[in-house]
């Protein structure tokens, strides 16, 4: 019955991606340290506003304004690779992955491409890049097929996804995670030594920033089972009540769940992507709608800072030569360090 209604729903989508015309290339070359925020824009009436000009902009860095150093239009292609948990502590989870792809998809346009992964210890592509969305949606059941449950290698897969699955992709790029960001590094570490490492000594993550860094890669995270969200699993392993039975009498559980949403609030800051805490577990759904919807809708800005690396943060303001338009930033700020 599943495997017919994913057939029927590609068959639905891959007619509508069938759109004759030659679509423009663009490229991104960056040879020097960049801001980049994605900003959508409407008029007074809530309308989406997607045929502006480059010279319809002008970014501000602390009121300072900035040289537009690269400029990609809402009809530029996005390409989005859809990273899913399939972690033991994920597990509830996983049925929804299959709706949370087909509603993201059927938001793309016919120049946009996917490409679907999941990881545990280890990174699995499902997916490779395709504009195809038949050959994508057919490669949906893949996400919930028997595997062995394994640990969560969460910084790894990050940083591999962001360091080599986007090579030689033009155009605008996103990673976007469904996850509870447990690392069994940060876990372990805690469970070993009595104490939750500070994120500037973590190597695994630090690497991650790094990654997160140098990429210009927006990560938007979609976080169940963090300290704002706490839905318990009730399938595989949970971090959270294996602590509680660990450290009875402690907040260690609370504590550790906050550090794991800190983390991945930092990399979706310096990324320019963005972290959403669904309520519950239908609210998946929308979430990939919303985060569709946006990258569909939007222009990306980048400019070279004048300061680099001084420790402070730096406010970004994205305005349009016309007061009556609203301007919506993918981050307000950024810290440079």
């Amino acid at each position: 019955m599943a495997s017919t209604f994913l057939r029927l729903l590609a068959c639905a989508f891959v007619t509508a991606a069938l759109v004759p015309g030659q679509q423009p290339e663009y490229t991104l070359k960056i040879n020097v340290p960049l801001v980049t925020v994605d900003v959508t824009v409407e008029d007074s009436a809530g309308r989406l506003m997607t045929d502006l000009p480059p010279e319809a902009f002008e970014v501000y860095e602390d009121g300072v304004r900035q040289d537009i150093r690269y400029f990609l239009p809402v009809s530029a292609p996005y390409n989005a690779l859809l990273l899913f948990d399939r972690s033991g502590s994920m597990q509830d989870k996983w049925p929804m992955m299959q709706r949370a792809v087909a509603e993201f998809i059927a938001r793309s346009r016919p120049q946009d491409q996917v490409a679907i992964a999941t990881f545990d210890n280890d990174l699995q592509i499902q997916q490779q890049w395709t504009h195809d969305r038949q050959k994508a949606l057919l490669s949906l059941p893949k996400l919930v097929e028997g595997n062995r449950i394994g640990g969560t290698n969460f910084y790894g897969a990050v940083e591999q996804s962001l360091r080599r699955r986007f090579q030689n992709i033009r155009g605008r790029r996103a990673l976007v995670v469904l996850t509870d960001g447990r690392d069994n590094a940060l876990y372990k570490d805690l469970v070993d030594h009595n104490r939750l490492v500070e994120p500037k000594s973590e190597r695994p993550f630090q690497n991650v920033v790094k990654a997160a860094r140098s990429s210009h890669i927006p990560i938007y995270f979609v976080a169940f089972n963090t300290d704002k969200n706490l839905e318990p699993n009730t399938l595989g392993g949970d971090e959270y009540r294996k602590l509680k039975v660990i450290f009875p009498n402690s907040d260690v559980a609370e504590r550790y769940l906050q550090a794991v949403r800190l983390r991945m609030e930092e990399l979706a800051d310096l990324s320019g992507g963005r972290v959403l805490y669904p309520e519950k577990l239908q609210d998946i759904v929308a979430l990939y709608q919303q985060i569709g919807q946006e990258l569909g809708t939007s222009y990306s800005l980048g400019y070279s800072p004048s300061k680099t690396a001084d420790g402070l943060f730096h406010r970004i303001e994205v305005r349009t030569t016309k007061s009556d338009l609203r301007v919506i930033q993918s981050r307000n700020g950024y810290d440079a360090r």
